[in-house]
């Protein structure tokens, strides 16, 4: 038998540490004096005390330890313990570079300025977006969903005559509606496009867009919000104008890597 002193001395456990396993009853001691309250170990013990303390200085949780010196698992419990941190440390270093490179981003200059645009006419798609939804499932609904819009004008015999937009617009407190905008030269007739479309004009107006052309590489992480949208409402603070009602339209511009930008604007 040995005193809780030569005991913590073998192990590499402290006295402070060995008591508080001993009150969760991770590793109670062989003896307990009645008198006194000494804790004696037994020989037996130095194997579960080395095991406690490897998994407890790899982080393993205390009710993971207890299950694996009942079970004597202790090796799984580690491989389980050692999983989880390699891939909570890989969606940190995720989470760690999407943050860089919004932040980066940001840092382009962002040409916002005032600017009378006619009325357009437009054909379009409206998706609701909900706000928890997954990203990639909602990109790619509405990828599809300009394509239909694409072949419905070409089954019309109509071209569209600039880039798509799209405009997000306000619904309730856990969605939100994404339309889907092809320009076109004159108002198209709702029985041309059918029901899988709609077709309006978007009014002669004032605008207020933002213009952000990436001067370096600059990408965008996954859900980011787009530096350009951030420059779109730092134009409004500076103009005291509120967003209630309005909608956001984006653009991307381009064909290339080399001249890509993207422009948001909002009726003012």
């Amino acid at each position: 038998m040995m005193k809780i002193g030569e005991f913590s001395g073998i192990t590499g456990l402290s006295v402070k540490a060995l008591r508080h396993y001993d009150d969760r009853g991770v590793l109670p001691p062989s003896d307990v004096d009645a008198l006194s309250g000494y804790r004696e170990y037994d020989e037996s013990q130095v194997r579960f005390g080395v095991v406690v303390r490897a998994l407890r200085e790899a982080g393993v949780p205390l009710a993971a330890v207890t299950q694996a010196l009942a079970s004597d698992a202790a090796l799984d419990a580690f491989d389980a313990h050692r999983r989880q941190i390699l891939a909570d440390r890989a969606a940190e270093d995720l989470a760690f570079q999407s943050a860089e490179a919004e932040l980066r981003a940001l840092r382009v200059p962002v040409v916002v300025s005032e600017r009378q645009m006619p009325a357009q006419p437009y054909i379009a798609r409206v998706l609701e977006i909900g706000l928890d939804d997954d990203v990639d499932q909602s990109n790619d609904d509405a990828n599809a969903a300009f394509g239909e819009l694409f072949g419905i004008l070409q089954r019309a015999g109509v071209a569209p005559s600039g880039a798509p937009w799209t405009a997000l617009r306000s619904r309730d407190q856990d969605a939100v509606e994404l339309a889907l905008c092809w320009p076109t030269a004159t108002e198209l007739d709702a029985q041309t496009v059918g029901p899988r479309a709609s077709v309006g004009v978007l009014p002669g107006r004032t605008e207020l867009s933002a213009l952000w052309r990436p001067t370096a590489g600059e990408t965008l992480a996954e859900g980011a919000t787009h530096p350009a949208i951030v420059a779109l409402f730092d134009g409004l603070a500076e103009r005291d104008i509120t967003f209630t009602g309005r909608e956001v339209r984006q653009v991307s511009l381009g064909e290339t890597e080399e001249d890509h930008a993207v422009e948001v604007s909002i009726s003012i």
